[in-house]
C-alpha cells in the first residue's frame, strides 16, 4: 500500500482565456478538503418487504474547501480569479492532483461559494475558500 505525502500534492483551476484552454495551479495552499462527498438513500420498502429496503440515490460530491495564504495582488495565484468567480457565480473546471507517480487527478466542475477573509493579530492574511462541486468527480 503506498502512502502519499501532503507536501507536493495542489489544486488546479482551467483558464479558458488561452488556446487551448489549460490548467493553471492556485498558488500558497495550506490545505484543500474534499471533496465531501455522500450518498443520499431512496426508499423502496414496499408492501411485501419484510424490513425496511433502500438504493442509493445520485451521489452529492459536496465542497472543497481551500485554506490560502490570501494575495489578491498576484497575477499568477488565482486568488482573485477565484474572487471574481465568486462575485459572477461563474462555474468552471478544478482539478487535484495528488503527490503520487503516476499522478492521480481529481477533476470536476465547481463554483465558489464561499469566500471568507481571515485576519487576526500576529497572523498571516488568509482566505477559506469554499467550491461547491457540481456534477461527477472523476478520478484518474
Amino acid at each position: 500500500m503506498a502512502n502519499l505525502k501532503s507536501q507536493g500534492c495542489s489544486i488546479w483551476k482551467m483558464d479558458i482565456t488561452v488556446s487551448p484552454n489549460a490548467y493553471v495551479q492556485i498558488g500558497q495552499v495550506i490545505s484543500i478538503g474534499g471533496p465531501s462527498g455522500s450518498t443520499g438513500e431512496i426508499d423502496v420498502t414496499n408492501l411485501s418487504s419484510s424490513a425496511k429496503e433502500f438504493i442509493a440515490s445520485l451521489p452529492d460530491w459536496g465542497n472543497v474547501d481551500l485554506s490560502v495564504v490570501w494575495d489578491p495582488a498576484s497575477a499568477t495565484l488565482q486568488h482573485d480569479e477565484l474572487w471574481t468567480d465568486f462575485s459572477a457565480q461563474t462555474t468552471g473546471g478544478y482539478q487535484i492532483r495528488l503527490s503520487d507517480s503516476p499522478q492521480t487527478t481529481l477533476t470536476f466542475q465547481a463554483f465558489p461559494n464561499s469566500y471568507p477573509i481571515n485576519i487576526a493579530v500576529d497572523d498571516k492574511v488568509g482566505a477559506d475558500i469554499g467550491l461547491r462541486v457540481t456534477g461527477a468527480v472523476t478520478k484518474a
